[in-house]
């Protein structure tokens, strides 16, 4: 037995086959690669290979230590890439037809280099249409100003402004162009109408045409207004920068834009959507931002997750570092980038079928990231969630459930509140809506976040006397759960 070898990958089948498919895998295989019998000429030594893991796999008693010396190994070994993985139950019960079973997933790099730093291809793209004249442009101005000081030289930044038309104000690297970035910067000016993709296709291309191996690509996207007519193609664009590991951060100023329509763009790339409820936050947010971008540790990370027969997953969130539904019913879910103090914080709610007595495989999970800064492509974890199912298990299996698995269903609770809240207003339920907002806020309240439940509890009474609800209290309660950092302590 050589745990370095994947026996499953050998007989081509996933580690949930049964012993039938194993047996039906090696007779199919040894026809072919047989020394005797052979269709195409191939090495003696993959026919041994294929009979080795046939020894193993085919005797339950070899599998089971096969399997548990596997996780071990894997365990062990450390790569760049570390995860840490939470079941809410111990057991499932045998006489349930089905039960739920959440698995939360936390990623982190397993030993981060001192000097992590990557040099930035970053792309600002500002709005400059009318209705970002005075207040937003001037503060977005600033900001962008105060970025410029706190790039590195060796950092490529573009800004394009854009309206019913887009500019590239300024392509280059940092390192002596900074008065000349920030005089571009200064002459900005708002007029014309909003067409987000006009200045989206041109930072996209300008930070293509910068980007290298060991560069960590970004665009930063602050509007205040609704596009016109180009919304799929926005999101299309989104789309293909996602796939050459370009992420998009997303910024609305104010209440008049459209958050469905940003939520996308940075999904689709890998990136974050954000709410500046006020002009003057425009620069704390862009500084956090860029800031971030400073610590980022892997990029294109990707999720994988295949179910055993009658096991599947029904829904899936990021929690950390911002909370998202990254479900996708083919199982690859999009997580983004990892950064070296933030990890990365996935919860997945599991439906599983009946089982007999026994441990049972249950899921695959598959984790893939790119590391730029120690030159690793295609980083891959692995790891086979089983489960013990017992008669009679106490409870369901459900006692002494993690306390940050809670705490991460408390989040998703409250995010899926609002949630529901919106769909009902949007169906007519007015009475429906206003109550999930009364009692979303009255749990805030009891995790002391006061202002959010205020938020909740204005807006509950103005869809209550005026049967509809405003943009800003939308957004705010939006934002405002996906942001919420709910301690373990809270459901102590």
């Amino acid at each position: 037995m050589d745990v370095e070898k994947d026996y499953y990958a050998v007989l081509s089948v996933s580690p949930f086959a049964s012993q039938k498919q194993i047996k039906h895998a090696y007779y199919r295989l040894a026809r072919r690669y047989h020394p005797d019998s052979r269709e195409v000429d191939t090495p003696t030594s993959l026919f041994h290979e294929i009979q080795e893991a046939y020894a193993v796999l085919s005797d339950p008693s070899s599998r089971r230590d096969y399997d548990r010396q596997c996780d071990a190994h894997r365990r062990a070994r450390r790569g760049p890439l570390a995860w840490s993985i939470l079941l809410s139950r111990k057991t499932l019960d045998t006489a349930h037809e089905e039960q739920v079973l959440y698995a939360l997933l936390e990623i982190a790099p397993s030993v981060p280099p001192e000097d992590n730093r990557l040099p930035l291809d970053l792309a600002l793209v500002i709005d400059c249409s009318t209705s970002m004249k005075g207040h937003r442009l001037k503060n977005v101005k600033e900001a962008a100003r105060q970025i410029i000081d706190e790039l590195h030289d060796e950092d490529t930044l573009a800004i394009i402004s854009f309206n019913d038309r887009a500019e590239v104000v300024l392509s280059d690297r940092v390192g002596g162009t900074r008065a000349h970035a920030k005089a571009g910067i200064t002459a900005l000016r708002a007029e014309g109408g909003t067409e987000i993709l006009q200045g989206l296709r041109i930072g996209l291309r300008e930070v293509t045409a910068h980007l290298r191996p060991g560069v960590l690509g970004h665009v930063v996207l602050l509007t205040d207004g609704r596009t016109y007519g180009d919304d799929e193609g926005c999101i299309a664009a989104a789309e293909r920068a996602g796939g050459r590991d370009i992420a998009i951060t997303a910024l609305g100023i104010g209440d008049d834009w459209n958050d469905d329509l940003l939520d996308q763009m940075a999904s689709r790339s890998g990136g974050t959507s954000a709410y500046i409820a006020s002009p003057g936050q425009v620069r704390s947010l862009l500084q956090k931002t860029v800031r971030g971008l400073g610590s980022v540790y892997a990029t294109g990370l990707s999720l994988t997750v295949r179910g055993a027969e009658g096991v599947s997953v029904e829904n899936a969130f990021r929690i950390s570092p911002a909370l998202e539904r990254v479900y996708s019913p083919d199982g690859a879910m999009r997580l983004g980038t990892l950064a070296v103090d933030t990890p990365v914080k996935v919860l997945l709610a599991v439906a599983v079928d009946r089982r007999p007595p026994g441990e049972h495989p249950l899921l695959e999970l598959e984790l893939t990231g790119d590391i730029p800064s120690l030159d690793r492509h295609e980083e891959t974890l692995k790891h086979v969630v089983r489960c013990a199912f017992v008669d009679d298990a106490p409870n369901g299996g459900g006692d002494d459930v993690p306390p940050a698995l809670l705490s991460a269903l408390g989040k998703i609770t409250l995010y899926r509140m609002q949630e529901r809240a919106w769909s009902a207003l949007a169906e007519g339920r007015v009475e429906q809506a206003t109550r999930q907002l009364e009692m979303m806020a009255t749990r805030l309240l009891d995790i002391g976040e006061v202002q959010l439940a205020r938020s909740a509890m204005l807006e509950a009474k103005h869809i209550a006397e005026k049967e509809g609800s405003t943009d800003q209290g939308r957004k705010e309660i939006k934002y405002g759960t996906r942001s919420l950092d709910i301690g373990s302590e809270a459901y102590d």
